[in-house]
Protein backbone atom coordinates (compact mmCIF):
# COMPACT_ATOMS: atom_id res chain seq x y z
CA UNK A 1 0.00 0.00 0.00
CA UNK A 2 1.19 3.23 -0.73
CA UNK A 3 0.99 6.08 1.66
CA UNK A 4 1.00 9.91 0.20
CA UNK A 5 1.42 12.80 3.12
CA UNK A 6 0.68 16.07 2.44
CA UNK A 7 2.87 18.95 3.51
CA UNK A 8 0.52 19.29 6.72
CA UNK A 9 0.33 16.12 8.12
CA UNK A 10 4.34 16.21 7.50
CA UNK A 11 4.60 19.10 9.51
CA UNK A 12 1.95 19.61 12.10
CA UNK A 13 3.79 17.14 14.06
CA UNK A 14 6.71 19.34 14.57
CA UNK A 15 4.60 22.58 15.15
CA UNK A 16 2.85 20.67 17.55
CA UNK A 17 6.28 19.43 19.67
CA UNK A 18 6.70 23.04 19.56
CA UNK A 19 3.43 24.05 20.85
CA UNK A 20 3.44 21.18 23.82
CA UNK A 21 6.88 22.18 24.94
CA UNK A 22 6.40 25.88 25.21
CA UNK A 23 2.40 25.16 26.42
CA UNK A 24 2.48 22.30 28.60
CA UNK A 25 3.73 22.15 32.36
CA UNK A 26 6.32 18.54 31.02
CA UNK A 27 8.22 19.04 34.26
CA UNK A 28 6.18 19.54 37.12
CA UNK A 29 5.64 17.03 39.76
CA UNK A 30 2.82 13.75 38.98
CA UNK A 31 -0.95 14.01 39.12
CA UNK A 32 -2.55 11.27 41.54
CA UNK A 33 -4.03 9.65 38.26
CA UNK A 34 -0.25 9.63 37.00
CA UNK A 35 1.10 7.41 39.91
CA UNK A 36 -0.09 4.13 39.83
CA UNK A 37 1.43 3.98 36.09
CA UNK A 38 4.86 5.81 37.08
CA UNK A 39 5.23 2.54 40.15
CA UNK A 40 4.22 0.11 37.85
CA UNK A 41 6.70 1.34 35.24
CA UNK A 42 9.43 1.22 37.84
CA UNK A 43 9.03 -1.36 39.60
CA UNK A 44 7.09 -3.72 37.11
CA UNK A 45 7.94 -6.79 39.40
CA UNK A 46 8.38 -5.56 42.99
CA UNK A 47 5.39 -5.54 46.12
CA UNK A 48 5.29 -1.96 45.84
CA UNK A 49 3.71 -1.66 41.89
CA UNK A 50 1.46 -4.56 43.10
CA UNK A 51 0.22 -2.48 46.00
CA UNK A 52 -1.18 0.47 44.13
CA UNK A 53 -2.71 -1.24 40.71
CA UNK A 54 -3.73 1.12 38.21
CA UNK A 55 -4.98 -1.17 36.06
CA UNK A 56 -2.23 -0.76 33.18
CA UNK A 57 -1.65 -4.11 31.45
CA UNK A 58 1.45 -5.29 30.51
CA UNK A 59 1.50 -3.94 27.06
CA UNK A 60 1.32 -0.70 28.45
CA UNK A 61 3.87 -0.93 31.46
CA UNK A 62 6.37 -2.17 28.76
CA UNK A 63 5.43 0.55 26.27
CA UNK A 64 5.61 3.05 28.59
CA UNK A 65 9.01 1.83 30.49
CA UNK A 66 10.65 2.75 26.81
CA UNK A 67 11.30 6.59 27.67
CA UNK A 68 12.53 6.21 31.62
CA UNK A 69 15.03 3.24 30.92
CA UNK A 70 16.67 5.66 28.55
CA UNK A 71 15.89 9.16 29.33
CA UNK A 72 15.65 8.77 33.35
CA UNK A 73 12.81 9.01 35.66
CA UNK A 74 12.62 12.71 36.00
CA UNK A 75 8.73 13.52 35.34
CA UNK A 76 9.60 15.59 32.16
CA UNK A 77 11.82 12.37 30.68
CA UNK A 78 9.13 10.14 31.98
CA UNK A 79 6.07 12.26 29.64
CA UNK A 80 8.98 12.46 26.32
CA UNK A 81 7.60 9.20 24.86
CA UNK A 82 4.13 10.24 25.12
CA UNK A 83 4.87 13.56 23.92
CA UNK A 84 6.61 12.03 20.94
CA UNK A 85 3.46 9.71 20.72
CA UNK A 86 0.73 12.91 20.58
CA UNK A 87 2.82 14.54 17.73
CA UNK A 88 2.61 11.64 15.96
CA UNK A 89 -0.98 11.93 16.22
CA UNK A 90 -1.40 15.15 14.83
CA UNK A 91 0.06 13.73 12.01
CA UNK A 92 -2.91 11.03 11.44
CA UNK A 93 -5.35 13.00 12.64
CA UNK A 94 -4.43 15.40 9.93
CA UNK A 95 -4.47 12.83 7.37
CA UNK A 96 -7.48 11.03 8.45
CA UNK A 97 -9.44 14.36 8.14
CA UNK A 98 -7.82 14.53 4.19
CA UNK A 99 -9.18 10.93 3.85
CA UNK A 100 -12.64 11.76 5.29
CA UNK A 101 -13.61 15.19 4.04
CA UNK A 102 -10.61 17.36 3.04
CA UNK A 103 -7.04 19.03 4.43
CA UNK A 104 -8.50 22.17 6.12
CA UNK A 105 -10.69 19.48 8.11
CA UNK A 106 -7.66 17.53 9.71
CA UNK A 107 -5.47 20.69 9.86
CA UNK A 108 -8.30 22.59 12.09
CA UNK A 109 -9.14 19.38 13.83
CA UNK A 110 -5.11 18.96 14.67
CA UNK A 111 -5.70 22.96 16.02
CA UNK A 112 -8.54 22.19 18.35
CA UNK A 113 -6.65 19.55 20.02
CA UNK A 114 -3.32 21.45 20.68
CA UNK A 115 -5.72 24.75 21.87
CA UNK A 116 -7.61 22.72 24.34
CA UNK A 117 -6.51 21.28 28.13
CA UNK A 118 -8.25 18.01 27.40
CA UNK A 119 -6.81 17.87 23.86
CA UNK A 120 -3.33 18.39 25.07
CA UNK A 121 -3.78 15.63 27.83
CA UNK A 122 -4.46 13.51 24.77
CA UNK A 123 -1.03 14.27 22.84
CA UNK A 124 1.10 13.94 25.79
CA UNK A 125 1.23 16.23 28.39
CA UNK A 126 0.39 13.68 31.37
CA UNK A 127 1.68 10.45 32.21
CA UNK A 128 -0.65 8.07 30.86
CA UNK A 129 -1.25 5.46 28.00
CA UNK A 130 -3.54 7.65 25.87
CA UNK A 131 -1.17 8.96 23.65
CA UNK A 132 -0.15 5.72 22.67
CA UNK A 133 -3.89 4.55 22.33
CA UNK A 134 -4.79 7.37 19.85
CA UNK A 135 -1.86 6.76 17.10
CA UNK A 136 -3.33 2.77 17.34
CA UNK A 137 -6.69 4.03 17.37
CA UNK A 138 -6.11 6.73 14.60
CA UNK A 139 -4.59 3.88 12.24
CA UNK A 140 -6.98 1.19 12.99
CA UNK A 141 -9.75 4.36 11.62
CA UNK A 142 -8.13 4.73 8.63
CA UNK A 143 -7.42 1.28 7.91
CA UNK A 144 -11.29 1.11 8.17
CA UNK A 145 -11.98 3.95 6.19
CA UNK A 146 -10.09 2.48 3.35
CA UNK A 147 -12.04 -1.04 3.27
CA UNK A 148 -13.66 0.54 0.34
CA UNK A 149 -10.37 0.79 -1.87
CA UNK A 150 -8.63 -2.31 -0.44
CA UNK A 151 -9.71 -5.24 1.51
CA UNK A 152 -6.47 -5.65 2.66
CA UNK A 153 -6.64 -2.69 4.74
CA UNK A 154 -8.72 -5.24 7.42
CA UNK A 155 -5.66 -6.61 8.21
CA UNK A 156 -4.16 -3.34 9.14
CA UNK A 157 -7.18 -2.33 11.11
CA UNK A 158 -6.61 -5.76 12.82
CA UNK A 159 -3.38 -4.82 14.05
CA UNK A 160 -3.98 -1.21 14.86
CA UNK A 161 -7.31 -2.60 17.08
CA UNK A 162 -5.51 -5.68 18.74
CA UNK A 163 -2.87 -3.26 19.84
CA UNK A 164 -5.23 -0.89 21.47
CA UNK A 165 -7.10 -3.72 23.48
CA UNK A 166 -3.85 -4.59 24.58
CA UNK A 167 -3.15 -0.90 26.12
CA UNK A 168 -6.50 -0.72 27.42
CA UNK A 169 -8.10 -3.59 27.18
CA UNK A 170 -12.11 -3.35 26.77
CA UNK A 171 -12.42 0.28 26.14
CA UNK A 172 -10.57 -0.98 22.62
CA UNK A 173 -13.57 -3.41 21.73
CA UNK A 174 -15.15 -1.33 19.51
CA UNK A 175 -12.45 -0.65 16.59
CA UNK A 176 -13.06 -4.87 15.74
CA UNK A 177 -16.78 -4.43 16.12
CA UNK A 178 -16.68 -0.93 13.65
CA UNK A 179 -14.49 -3.19 11.64
CA UNK A 180 -17.07 -5.64 10.94
CA UNK A 181 -19.89 -3.20 10.75
CA UNK A 182 -18.44 -1.02 8.10
CA UNK A 183 -17.95 -4.32 6.04
CA UNK A 184 -21.56 -5.58 6.28
CA UNK A 185 -22.25 -1.96 5.10
CA UNK A 186 -19.79 -2.10 2.70
CA UNK A 187 -21.58 -5.81 1.27
CA UNK A 188 -17.58 -7.41 2.44
CA UNK A 189 -18.73 -8.80 5.64
CA UNK A 190 -18.05 -12.62 4.63
CA UNK A 191 -16.54 -15.59 6.85
CA UNK A 192 -13.04 -15.31 5.61
CA UNK A 193 -13.16 -11.15 6.58
CA UNK A 194 -15.06 -11.95 9.87
CA UNK A 195 -12.42 -14.67 10.70
CA UNK A 196 -9.31 -12.00 9.24
CA UNK A 197 -10.53 -9.01 11.77
CA UNK A 198 -11.27 -11.47 14.54
CA UNK A 199 -7.98 -13.74 14.13
CA UNK A 200 -5.76 -10.59 13.33
CA UNK A 201 -6.94 -8.50 16.57
CA UNK A 202 -6.48 -11.16 18.83
CA UNK A 203 -3.44 -12.64 18.35
CA UNK A 204 -1.91 -9.02 18.08
CA UNK A 205 -3.18 -8.36 21.12
CA UNK A 206 -1.92 -12.06 22.81
CA UNK A 207 1.17 -11.59 20.83
CA UNK A 208 2.01 -8.42 22.79
CA UNK A 209 0.88 -8.97 25.91
CA UNK A 210 2.95 -12.33 26.07
CA UNK A 211 5.94 -10.54 24.97
CA UNK A 212 5.73 -7.17 27.18
CA UNK A 213 4.83 -9.88 30.11
CA UNK A 214 8.10 -11.72 29.38
CA UNK A 215 10.33 -8.52 29.07
CA UNK A 216 8.83 -7.04 32.24
CA UNK A 217 9.40 -10.64 34.34
CA UNK A 218 6.05 -10.90 35.33
CA UNK A 219 2.86 -13.70 35.09
CA UNK A 220 0.53 -13.45 32.16
CA UNK A 221 -2.66 -13.17 34.85
CA UNK A 222 -3.90 -10.20 33.78
CA UNK A 223 -1.96 -8.38 31.46
CA UNK A 224 -4.52 -7.47 29.62
CA UNK A 225 -6.74 -4.98 31.91
CA UNK A 226 -10.38 -4.76 31.48
CA UNK A 227 -10.65 -1.23 31.64
CA UNK A 228 -6.94 0.46 31.81
CA UNK A 229 -7.17 3.59 33.79
CA UNK A 230 -6.83 6.85 32.10
CA UNK A 231 -6.49 10.36 32.46
CA UNK A 232 -9.91 11.35 30.67
CA UNK A 233 -13.23 10.03 32.07
CA UNK A 234 -16.84 10.78 31.80
CA UNK A 235 -16.24 12.86 34.32
CA UNK A 236 -13.88 15.32 32.97
CA UNK A 237 -15.95 15.53 29.74
CA UNK A 238 -18.16 18.28 31.30
CA UNK A 239 -14.89 20.41 31.85
CA UNK A 240 -13.92 19.58 28.24
CA UNK A 241 -16.89 20.37 26.77
CA UNK A 242 -16.08 24.14 28.20
CA UNK A 243 -13.20 24.19 26.40
CA UNK A 244 -14.62 23.55 23.75
CA UNK A 245 -17.36 26.43 23.70
CA UNK A 246 -14.80 28.76 21.64
CA UNK A 247 -15.64 26.53 19.11
CA UNK A 248 -19.29 26.75 19.19
CA UNK A 249 -20.16 29.89 17.03
CA UNK A 250 -18.37 28.61 13.51
CA UNK A 251 -19.81 25.37 14.45
CA UNK A 252 -23.00 26.75 14.22
CA UNK A 253 -22.08 29.11 11.28
CA UNK A 254 -21.55 26.23 9.48
CA UNK A 255 -25.03 23.75 10.40
CA UNK A 256 -26.75 27.05 9.62
CA UNK A 257 -25.06 28.23 6.08
CA UNK A 258 -23.62 25.08 4.43
CA UNK A 259 -25.56 24.28 1.64
CA UNK A 260 -27.25 20.39 1.34
CA UNK A 261 -24.47 18.82 -1.33
CA UNK A 262 -21.79 20.07 0.57
CA UNK A 263 -23.01 18.28 3.55
CA UNK A 264 -23.24 15.17 1.59
CA UNK A 265 -19.68 15.56 0.94
CA UNK A 266 -16.76 13.55 2.48
CA UNK A 267 -17.96 10.96 4.63
CA UNK A 268 -20.58 12.25 7.36
CA UNK A 269 -21.76 8.20 7.60
CA UNK A 270 -18.54 7.00 9.00
CA UNK A 271 -17.63 9.80 11.24
CA UNK A 272 -21.36 9.44 12.22
CA UNK A 273 -20.66 5.96 13.00
CA UNK A 274 -17.01 6.48 14.64
CA UNK A 275 -18.45 9.09 17.18
CA UNK A 276 -21.56 6.67 17.82
CA UNK A 277 -19.45 3.91 18.46
CA UNK A 278 -17.04 5.97 20.69
CA UNK A 279 -20.36 7.63 22.37
CA UNK A 280 -21.39 3.79 23.79
CA UNK A 281 -17.69 3.15 24.43
CA UNK A 282 -17.68 6.03 26.75
CA UNK A 283 -21.00 5.24 28.77
CA UNK A 284 -19.68 1.91 29.27
CA UNK A 285 -16.13 1.55 30.31
CA UNK A 286 -15.53 5.76 31.19
CA UNK A 287 -12.90 6.19 28.55
CA UNK A 288 -13.78 9.15 26.46
CA UNK A 289 -10.39 9.18 24.45
CA UNK A 290 -12.51 8.05 21.44
CA UNK A 291 -15.11 9.86 21.59
CA UNK A 292 -13.27 13.48 22.40
CA UNK A 293 -11.54 13.11 19.04
CA UNK A 294 -14.51 12.47 16.97
CA UNK A 295 -16.24 15.22 18.86
CA UNK A 296 -13.02 17.24 17.36
CA UNK A 297 -13.44 15.72 14.51
CA UNK A 298 -16.96 16.88 14.04
CA UNK A 299 -16.03 20.34 15.09
CA UNK A 300 -13.00 20.87 12.17
CA UNK A 301 -15.94 19.92 9.29
CA UNK A 302 -18.63 21.98 10.91
CA UNK A 303 -15.73 25.10 10.92
CA UNK A 304 -14.65 24.06 7.38
CA UNK A 305 -18.45 23.79 6.05
CA UNK A 306 -18.83 27.71 7.79
CA UNK A 307 -15.09 28.97 6.13
CA UNK A 308 -16.63 27.24 2.46
CA UNK A 309 -20.31 28.68 2.78
CA UNK A 310 -20.90 31.31 4.81
CA UNK A 311 -20.64 35.46 3.85
CA UNK A 312 -16.83 36.99 4.79
CA UNK A 313 -18.20 39.05 7.64
CA UNK A 314 -20.23 36.28 8.97
CA UNK A 315 -16.66 33.99 9.44
CA UNK A 316 -15.20 37.08 10.84
CA UNK A 317 -17.93 38.05 13.07
CA UNK A 318 -17.91 34.25 14.31
CA UNK A 319 -14.11 34.11 14.94
CA UNK A 320 -14.26 37.29 17.03
CA UNK A 321 -16.70 36.13 18.94
CA UNK A 322 -14.53 32.64 19.14
CA UNK A 323 -11.70 34.88 20.37
CA UNK A 324 -13.99 36.87 23.44
CA UNK A 325 -15.27 33.08 24.73
CA UNK A 326 -11.43 31.84 24.48
CA UNK A 327 -10.42 34.98 26.23
CA UNK A 328 -13.55 34.79 28.86
CA UNK A 329 -12.71 31.27 29.77
CA UNK A 330 -8.68 31.58 29.85
CA UNK A 331 -9.58 34.42 32.61
CA UNK A 332 -11.56 32.36 34.92
CA UNK A 333 -8.54 29.52 35.29
CA UNK A 334 -5.44 30.43 36.79
CA UNK A 335 -6.30 30.63 40.75
CA UNK A 336 -7.54 26.64 40.53
CA UNK A 337 -4.48 26.17 37.77
CA UNK A 338 -2.14 27.70 40.63
CA UNK A 339 -3.81 25.29 43.32
CA UNK A 340 -3.25 22.05 41.56
CA UNK A 341 0.70 23.20 41.11
CA UNK A 342 0.86 23.54 44.24
CA UNK A 343 -0.46 20.74 45.58
CA UNK A 344 1.54 18.39 43.35
CA UNK A 345 4.40 19.99 44.86
CA UNK A 346 3.81 19.73 48.11
CA UNK A 347 2.87 16.04 47.72
CA UNK A 348 6.24 15.59 45.79
CA UNK A 349 8.22 17.36 48.93
CA UNK A 350 6.47 14.99 51.32
CA UNK A 351 7.51 11.77 49.45
CA UNK A 352 11.29 12.59 49.26
CA UNK A 353 10.69 13.53 53.25
CA UNK A 354 9.13 10.16 54.18
CA UNK A 355 12.14 8.40 52.21
CA UNK A 356 15.01 10.73 53.54
CA UNK A 357 13.71 10.53 56.96
CA UNK A 358 11.58 7.90 58.75
CA UNK A 359 12.77 4.36 59.08
CA UNK A 360 12.27 1.78 56.42
CA UNK A 361 10.15 -0.55 58.57
CA UNK A 362 7.59 2.24 59.43
CA UNK A 363 4.23 1.76 58.13
CA UNK A 364 2.21 5.11 56.48
CA UNK A 365 -1.14 5.45 56.06
CA UNK A 366 -2.33 9.05 53.54
CA UNK A 367 -4.85 10.12 52.44
CA UNK A 368 -6.18 8.42 48.78
CA UNK A 369 -5.96 12.20 47.19
CA UNK A 370 -2.17 11.43 47.79
CA UNK A 371 -1.24 7.92 48.43
CA UNK A 372 0.02 6.89 44.94
CA UNK A 373 2.11 10.07 44.64
CA UNK A 374 3.73 9.53 48.05
CA UNK A 375 4.31 6.18 47.06
CA UNK A 376 6.05 6.79 43.63
CA UNK A 377 8.62 9.85 45.32
CA UNK A 378 9.25 7.86 48.71
CA UNK A 379 9.64 4.23 46.68
CA UNK A 380 8.15 2.53 49.51
CA UNK A 381 4.47 1.33 50.20
CA UNK A 382 1.91 3.52 51.22
CA UNK A 383 -1.69 2.44 52.77
CA UNK A 384 -4.74 3.52 52.31
CA UNK A 385 -6.15 5.84 54.91
CA UNK A 386 -10.09 5.88 54.28
CA UNK A 387 -11.06 7.24 58.08
CA UNK A 388 -9.54 9.04 60.64
CA UNK A 389 -11.14 6.71 63.13
CA UNK A 390 -9.03 4.25 61.98
CA UNK A 391 -5.68 4.95 63.18
CA UNK A 392 -4.56 2.16 64.76
CA UNK A 393 -1.56 -0.16 63.51
CA UNK A 394 0.16 3.10 62.02
CA UNK A 395 3.26 4.90 62.79
CA UNK A 396 2.50 7.82 60.43
CA UNK A 397 -0.23 9.42 58.70
CA UNK A 398 -0.18 12.35 56.21
CA UNK A 399 -3.43 13.85 56.37
CA UNK A 400 -4.99 17.39 54.57
CA UNK A 401 -4.28 20.30 56.86
CA UNK A 402 -8.21 20.99 56.48
CA UNK A 403 -9.14 17.75 58.36
CA UNK A 404 -6.95 18.78 61.30
CA UNK A 405 -8.73 21.97 61.32
CA UNK A 406 -12.21 20.90 61.29
CA UNK A 407 -11.02 18.26 64.11
CA UNK A 408 -9.00 21.21 65.92
CA UNK A 409 -11.88 24.19 65.17
CA UNK A 410 -9.25 25.85 63.95
CA UNK A 411 -8.60 27.95 60.58
CA UNK A 412 -7.22 26.10 58.12
CA UNK A 413 -4.54 28.57 57.26
CA UNK A 414 -2.67 28.55 60.58
CA UNK A 415 -0.23 25.51 61.03
CA UNK A 416 -2.05 23.10 63.64
CA UNK A 417 -0.11 22.90 67.04
CA UNK A 418 2.26 20.13 67.93
CA UNK A 419 0.12 18.01 69.71
CA UNK A 420 -3.67 17.25 68.95
CA UNK A 421 -6.16 14.45 69.15
CA UNK A 422 -8.50 13.30 66.20
CA UNK A 423 -10.78 10.80 66.66
CA UNK A 424 -9.53 9.47 70.16
CA UNK A 425 -6.19 8.92 68.29
CA UNK A 426 -3.01 10.98 69.94
CA UNK A 427 -0.86 12.77 67.22
CA UNK A 428 2.70 14.76 66.66
CA UNK A 429 2.73 17.06 63.41
CA UNK A 430 6.33 16.61 62.62
CA UNK A 431 6.42 18.13 58.87
CA UNK A 432 4.09 20.10 56.91
CA UNK A 433 4.06 20.75 53.45
CA UNK A 434 1.36 23.03 51.41
CA UNK A 435 -1.88 21.31 52.79
CA UNK A 436 -0.36 17.98 53.72
CA UNK A 437 0.66 17.29 57.27
CA UNK A 438 2.76 14.76 58.18
CA UNK A 439 2.21 13.32 61.55
CA UNK A 440 3.16 10.73 64.20
CA UNK A 441 0.69 8.06 65.89
CA UNK A 442 0.86 7.59 69.27
CA UNK A 443 2.57 11.26 70.04
CA UNK A 444 6.04 10.25 70.47
CA UNK A 445 9.08 11.30 67.67
CA UNK A 446 10.77 7.98 67.96
CA UNK A 447 12.72 6.61 64.69
CA UNK A 448 12.33 10.00 62.97
CA UNK A 449 14.95 12.39 62.70
CA UNK A 450 13.43 16.00 61.24
CA UNK A 451 16.21 18.11 59.31
CA UNK A 452 16.90 21.51 58.82
CA UNK A 453 14.20 23.08 56.18
CA UNK A 454 15.84 22.55 53.15
CA UNK A 455 15.06 24.98 50.01
CA UNK A 456 12.27 22.69 47.08
CA UNK A 457 13.16 21.48 44.65
CA UNK A 458 10.23 22.92 42.54
CA UNK A 459 8.55 26.56 42.91
CA UNK A 460 5.41 26.77 45.74
CA UNK A 461 2.59 28.99 44.19
CA UNK A 462 2.95 32.29 45.17
CA UNK A 463 1.48 33.98 47.97
CA UNK A 464 1.72 30.40 49.98
CA UNK A 465 3.93 29.14 52.38
CA UNK A 466 6.08 26.32 51.37
CA UNK A 467 6.71 23.66 54.98
CA UNK A 468 6.53 24.48 58.34
CA UNK A 469 8.73 21.04 59.80
CA UNK A 470 8.79 21.10 63.99
CA UNK A 471 11.75 20.14 65.63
Amino acid sequence: MRFRLSLAALTLPAVGLLVLLQAAPLQSPLSESEASLAIAVRYPARELARSHEGGAGATATALMSVGPSLLGTSESRLRAAGVLAGCLSLGLVVRLGERLFSTATGVLAAVILLSTATGRTLLGTEFTVEPFFVVAMLAAVGGIRNLARDRRSAIRSGIAGGTAIALVGASALWIPAMTLVWLRRLYGLTLRSFGVVVSTTAATAAALAAVSAAVLGVSFEGVVPMVATTALSKEALLSGGIELLPVLPPVLLGLWSAPAQQRAQGSPRFLSMWLAFAAATAWWTGAVAALWIAVCMWAAVFATWALGGASRRSVLASLGLSALLAIGLDAGLPEDDASEVHDRWAVRETGKFLRRNLESDSTIAAAPGARGRLAYYATRPIEPLERTEVLDGFDYVVLDRAVLASAESSRSDRPPPRELEVDGHALRVLAEFGPWVLARVGGSDEGVTVPAPEKPSGPPAAGVKSAYLHD
